[in-house]
C-alpha cells in the first residue's frame, strides 16, 4: 500500500478488525498534525507490509456519535483534543494508544514496542514524503500556530 486515503469510519474498522493486527489512526478536518498522517502512514505500512493500516476522519456530529457504538466497545477513546489519535488493533480490540502523531521513524518505534520490529525499518528522521507534506502545510501549521498563541513560526520536526 503506497498511499494512504482517509475511509468511512464504519469500512475502515471492518477491514482493521478482520486484520490479525492494525494501525488505526483517527483525525479531524483542518488539524495540521492530522494533514501530516497520510504520508507517516504510508512510510509505516511499507515498512510493515503484513500491519493493516487506515486513516479515519472525524467530520461531522454523526461521525463524532459513533464512537459509542464503533469506537468505546473495542476500547478506543477519541476527543477532539487527543487528535491525531493512532490505536493498534489486535483481534479488532485496542492493546495500545497513542495521542498525537510523529515523524514514521519514531511512530515505527513505538509500534515496535508492540508488535516487534519492522520487516523494512524507517531509517529517516523524517521521510520524502513527510517532507513533502510539511511544506504543503506549512501555512496552515503557521496559522495554527499562532493561532494557538504561539511566537513566532512554528518550529520544525527534528530532522529536516
Amino acid at each position: 500500500m503506497s498511499e494512504i486515503r482517509p475511509e468511512p469510519l464504519p469500512e475502515l474498522l471492518e477491514r482493521l478488525c478482520a486484520a490479525p493486527e492494525a494501525l488505526l489512526a483517527l483525525a479531524i478536518p483542518r488539524c495540521p498534525a492530522c494533514e501530516l498522517l497520510p504520508a507517516t502512514l504510508a512510510a509505516v505500512a511499507r515498512s510493515r507490509p503484513r500491519l493493516a493500516v487506515g486513516i479515519a476522519v472525524l467530520a461531522t456530529p454523526a461521525d463524532w456519535s459513533a464512537r459509542e457504538r464503533l469506537l468505546w466497545p473495542r476500547g478506543i477513546r477519541v476527543s477532539r483534543a487527543s487528535v491525531p489519535a493512532l490505536t493498534i488493533l489486535r483481534g479488532g480490540q485496542a492493546v495500545a494508544r497513542r495521542d498525537g502523531s510523529a515523524p514514521a521513524r519514531d511512530l515505527d518505534r513505538w509500534l515496535e514496542e508492540f508488535l516487534g520490529p519492522a520487516d523494512v525499518p524507517i531509517v529517516e528522521q523524517v521521510t520524502a514524503e513527510e517532507r513533502a507534506a510539511l511544506a504543503r502545510t506549512g501555512a496552515r501549521r503557521a496559522q495554527h500556530h499562532v493561532v494557538r498563541g504561539g511566537g513566532g513560526a512554528p518550529v520544525e520536526p527534528p530532522g529536516l
